[in-house]
């Protein structure tokens, strides 16, 4: 398990609906999320079981996110 960092996007599109949208796509996919997944007030973190397979589903998605190091 990996904690995801989900940006706002440059567009200036609502983080909470990125959000959203990133844990839908998720969900469609089959990842499972844990505890600690939440939306901050810059940011959003995402607990997954299978961070690289989950960061693979946000970047097709269009959605920026990261690994937290």
């Amino acid at each position: 398990m990996a904690r995801i960092i989900v940006e706002p996007a440059s567009s200036g599109n609502d983080l909470s609906q990125r959000f959203v949208k990133a844990l839908n796509l998720l969900n469609e996919k089959g990842i499972k999320l844990h505890s600690g997944t939440k939306l901050v007030s810059k940011y959003a973190v995402i607990i997954a079981e299978d961070p690289s397979k989950a960061l693979e589903h946000l970047r097709a998605g269009n959605i920026a996110a990261f690994v937290e190091p």
